[in-house]
């Protein structure tokens, strides 16, 4: 697959040594705007998530930043950082040390139906190479909080034929949503016609509530460094908490925390008008 700029192909051994460089943490990046973090799971303190059949996750959050998980019948403590994505709506996100793979793990979990959705993701998709993640998602219901209400959450095909403006730091970009498997992102300049790229992306899509407009996007940047990019979105606000793992373009390790800052729905005479003259003159002072 063509790609934006050549990437350096690490060995598997290489890959280990870019994820355990000391030099640097993994925990800031390019486009490091998250919203204020939320203490919400720290004041619950532990939560179970049941999965499919018997299988359970078990969290206990000590702290701010501190939480222990079970893993193979072993406590492990990790590093998290803890979003509201949305009123009682949490995305979290921690790396799980030792690991290898590298893996990581992101939930949105919907303090008010008890749902959760989590995507498992690590460093190596055998479809590519070494450094492109891969992930699967999975759904799980919080065990012993109370009820489990509303309606699961599931893939959806939502968004097929929209699109989207967004602000993510100080960048703005077009979302073409043009499949439930994929979309064609376009990232802008301020000029008219300042297009840096257009590229189409792998991508899936989980509806959480659509009555509160809430959904989860995640994606792989395969015509990038193949980084796994995953937020949970608010409709209602345009606005969203998420983040980035993998290898990014200057070859370092990354698991940090973004969010999309302003959004807006695009007509079709809101694109016509924005490839004439310019993202502002359709988003205006978002």
């Amino acid at each position: 697959m063509e790609r934006r700029r050549r990437q350096t192909q690490f060995t598997q051994r290489e890959i280990m040594d870019v994820v355990n460089d000391p030099r640097y943490t993994p925990y800031d990046g390019g486009l490091h705007y998250p919203k204020p973090i939320s203490d919400k799971l720290e004041k619950l303190g532990k939560l179970t998530f049941a999965l499919y059949g018997d299988n359970k996750l078990e969290y206990e959050f000590t702290g701010l930043n501190s939480l222990k998980h079970k893993k193979g019948g072993v406590w492990l403590t990790e590093y998290y950082e803890s979003y509201e994505a949305a009123p009682d709506v949490i995305f979290f996100f921690h790396l799980v040390r030792p690991s290898w793979p590298q893996e990581m793990k992101a939930f949105c979990v919907d303090l008010t139906t008890n749902r959760v959705t989590i995507n498992n993701a690590q460093i190596g998709n055998d479809e590519y190479s070494p450094r492109d993640t891969s992930s699967n998602i999975t759904f799980a219901t919080i065990e012993g909080r109370g009820a489990v209400t509303g309606e699961a959450h599931e893939f959806t095909d939502d968004f097929t034929g929209k699109v989207a403006a967004w602000k993510i730091g100080d960048i703005w970009l077009t979302h073409h949503y043009i499949n439930h498997r994929f979309f064609l992102n376009e990232i802008l300049g301020v000029a008219p016609d300042s297009i840096f790229l257009t590229i189409a992306e792998p991508a899936q899509y989980v509806c959480i509530d659509r009555a509160r407009q809430l959904y989860v996007f995640s994606w792989r940047e395969m015509a990038g460094p193949g980084i796994l990019g995953m937020d949970v979105m608010d409709f209602s606000t345009m606005t969203s908490a998420g983040m980035f793992f993998g290898i990014n373009e200057t070859d370092r390790f990354e698991c940090y925390a973004m969010s999309r800052r302003a959004g807006k729905w695009l007509s079709v005479e809101d694109r016509k008008k924005l490839h004439k003259e310019g993202i502002y003159s359709v988003v205006g002072n978002l």
